[in-house]
C-alpha cells in the first residue's frame, strides 16, 4: 500500500503538505497540483479507519432532511455527496417526513452513530422538538430556514426580495389581478416568499387582499386549485411559490386553452431548469440549490475541523431571476 511519504516524496513536498491537503487545506497551487498527480500517479488511498482513530472521530456527517423523495432534497444531498467524498468524509441519511414528532428521535439514531456533525433542513425552530439541537455538542448547520440558537449556523436564500422583484415587474407591466399561489404560512420559506409579494404591492401603493393569495400545500393538485381559481377571477397574472405547485398551475392554464405570456402571465421558483422546456420560456426564479449543498457541507467540516462547533452565523445565497417572455406588458 502506498504511503503517504511516498507521495510527498514524488510530489518534492513535506509530508505535512500532503496531510494539509488530505484534511481539506488550500496549498499554493503548484503544490497542489503536483500532490494530485502525485495521487494519481501512485493510486493513493487514505486509510480512512486509522485516519478516524488518529483524529477520534469518525468522518461522517448526519444529513436529516423534511422529505427525501423530493427533487430539492436530491440535488442537495448530490451536491453534499461530491463535496464530503474529497473529502474523505461519508454522509448518515435520515429524514423525518414532514412530521416534526419524529426530529428528536431521528436526531438520536444519527448521534448515536458517532457523527461528527449534523446538517439539517427546513425545520421550524419553534418546534418543541428542535429544541433537541441545542443539546448537541457537534457542530449543526440549518438550511433554508434560520434557527437562532448560538450554536446553529444557519443557511438561506433570499426568497422574499426576489419574489418581490417578479411581482413588482408584474405591476410594472401593468397587472393588477395577480394572484399569488402560496404554501402553508407555518413554513418559513412560504413566509417569506409571500411577505415579499405583499411588499411589491404596498411599495406601489397597492393591496394584496386575500382574495388574491391561494393557500394550500406544495402539491401539483394545489397548483391546479389554484389556477383554477384565479382564471375564474380573471386574473392577469400569477406568480407560484414552488416548483413543484407551478405545474399544476401550467397544467391548468393549458386545459383552459390559455397560452403562457399572452393570455396569462406567469412566473415560479425553480431549481431544476423547467422554465426552459416550456414556450414561451417562463420567468423563473432560479436557486442554487447545489452551492448550498457544497456550502453545508463545507461549513459543518470547517466547524468540525476548527473545534469551534459554536458560532451562530446566518449566510444568506441569493437566488437567480431569469427573466424570460412569460410576463407580458399590458400596459
Amino acid at each position: 500500500m502506498v504511503t503517504i511519504q511516498e507521495v510527498a516524496k514524488y510530489a518534492n513536498v513535506s509530508v505535512g503538505s500532503v496531510s494539509r491537503y488530505l484534511n481539506g487545506y488550500k496549498l499554493r497551487p503548484n503544490n497542489a497540483k503536483r500532490i494530485e498527480e502525485a495521487i494519481r500517479v501512485l493510486d493513493y488511498r487514505e486509510n480512512m479507519i486509522a485516519k478516524a482513530l488518529k483524529s477520534n472521530q469518525t468522518l461522517s456527517v448526519g444529513v436529516l432532511l423534511d422529505n427525501l423523495l423530493s427533487h430539492f432534497s436530491s440535488a442537495v444531498v448530490a451536491a453534499m455527496g461530491d463535496f464530503f467524498e474529497k473529502q474523505g468524509y461519508s454522509m448518515l441519511l435520515s429524514g423525518y417526513r414532514d412530521d416534526p414528532k419524529q426530529v428528536r428521535r431521528k436526531v438520536e439514531f444519527l448521534t448515536d452513530r458517532g457523527i461528527d456533525g449534523l446538517i439539517v433542513a427546513t425545520m421550524e425552530e419553534d418546534w418543541e422538538e428542535t429544541q433537541v439541537l441545542r443539546e448537541l455538542a457537534i457542530p449543526v448547520v440549518s438550511l433554508v430556514t434560520p434557527i437562532t440558537f448560538e450554536s446553529i449556523d444557519s443557511l438561506l436564500f433570499d426568497d422574499a426580495a426576489c419574489t418581490r422583484k417578479v411581482v413588482a415587474a408584474m405591476i410594472a407591466g401593468g397587472h393588477r389581478r395577480i394572484g399569488i399561489i402560496s404554501a402553508p404560512q407555518t413554513d418559513f420559506v412560504a413566509r417569506q416568499r409571500l411577505a415579499g409579494a405583499k411588499a411589491a404591492f404596498e411599495e406601489a401603493g397597492l393591496e394584496l387582499t386575500d382574495e388574491w393569495v391561494y393557500v394550500n400545500d406544495y402539491s401539483r393538485e394545489s397548483g391546479y386549485a389554484g389556477m383554477r381559481q384565479f382564471i375564474k377571477q380573471h386574473a392577469t397574472a400569477v406568480f407560484v411559490c414552488n416548483q413543484n405547485t407551478s405545474l399544476g398551475a401550467i397544467q391548468q392554464i393549458q386545459e383552459q386553452g390559455l397560452i403562457v405570456g399572452q393570455d396569462m402571465s406567469f412566473a415560479a421558483f425553480d431549481y431544476l431548469g423547467i422554465g426552459e422546456i416550456f414556450y414561451p420560456k417562463l420567468t423563473m426564479v432560479r436557486q442554487p440549490v447545489g452551492e448550498l449543498g457544497q456550502l453545508a457541507a463545507k461549513t459543518v467540516l470547517e466547524k468540525i475541523r476548527n473545534k469551534q462547533p459554536y458560532s451562530g452565523k446566518t449566510i444568506e445565497l441569493a437566488n437567480e431571476i431569469l427573466w424570460r417572455d412569460s410576463i407580458q406588458d399590458i400596459t
